[in-house]
């Protein structure tokens, strides 16, 4: 039965729950998403989906890891600040946005700054994991087709077991969202819905 197999997946003896980006820069007005000229509605939404949802997550799992991008000056290089000029991502550093946005780290949970679209590059995210015999990620937060998708195709790439819940996830479009959701689920991991999981976790 495919939801005994996903709860084997699951278990949260060796799962974590990975929460990428949910910061002001991806979801509200001003930030880098916005400037764009993409549509954050979907991620300002998400922010409370998430939030939501992962009331049940921490009566379930014990890992809980917030990724947070980071901006360190020294850290970018030149193909860096040239794709971001020339994409429009550069502008001046506002700490503000960098800050959570209704999705908050209890006291208990970890955080890992990155520097990259990957939660793994220059990062001690697999250290941890590895140190808690984690085998499985379950993978929420902005951007589906950006920095989620960078951090699952690593996460993958390193052998951990890849579950994405479909609607714990936005993307910079609708369209560019279920791209990505098709192209993990073909290829980087398996993709469900969030009930599917609480089922699993016999909680809701």
């Amino acid at each position: 039965m495919e939801i005994e197999r996903l709860k084997m997946k699951v278990d949260p003896k060796h799962t974590a729950f990975l929460i990428v980006d949910m910061q002001r820069d991806f979801c509200c007005a001003g930030g880098a998403l916005d400037r764009l000229g993409f549509d954050i509605e979907a991620p300002n939404r998400l922010a409370e989906t998430l939030s939501a949802f992962l009331i049940h997550v921490r009566r379930v799992l014990t890992f809980i890891v917030h990724i947070k991008m980071t901006r360190v000056a020294e850290l970018r290089s030149p193909a860096m600040v040239e794709q971001y000029g020339r994409a429009g991502l550069e502008r001046p550093h506002d700490p503000w946005f960098s800050e959570f946005y209704k999705v908050v780290p209890l006291e208990n949970e970890i955080v890992i700054p990155k520097y990259r679209y990957s939660g793994f590059v220059s990062t001690y995210l697999d250290r941890y994991l590895r140190a808690n015999q984690v085998k499985t990620l379950v993978v929420s937060g902005v951007a589906t087709n950006v920095c989620v998708e960078s951090t699952i195709r690593d996460g993958f790439m390193r052998d951990y077991a890849i579950v994405v819940p479909r609607d714990m996830t936005e993307g910079t479009t609708p369209e560019a969202k279920e791209w990505s959701l098709k192209t993990i689920d073909t290829f980087f991991g398996e993709v469900v819905d969030s009930g599917d999981l609480l089922r699993c976790w016999s909680v809701g």
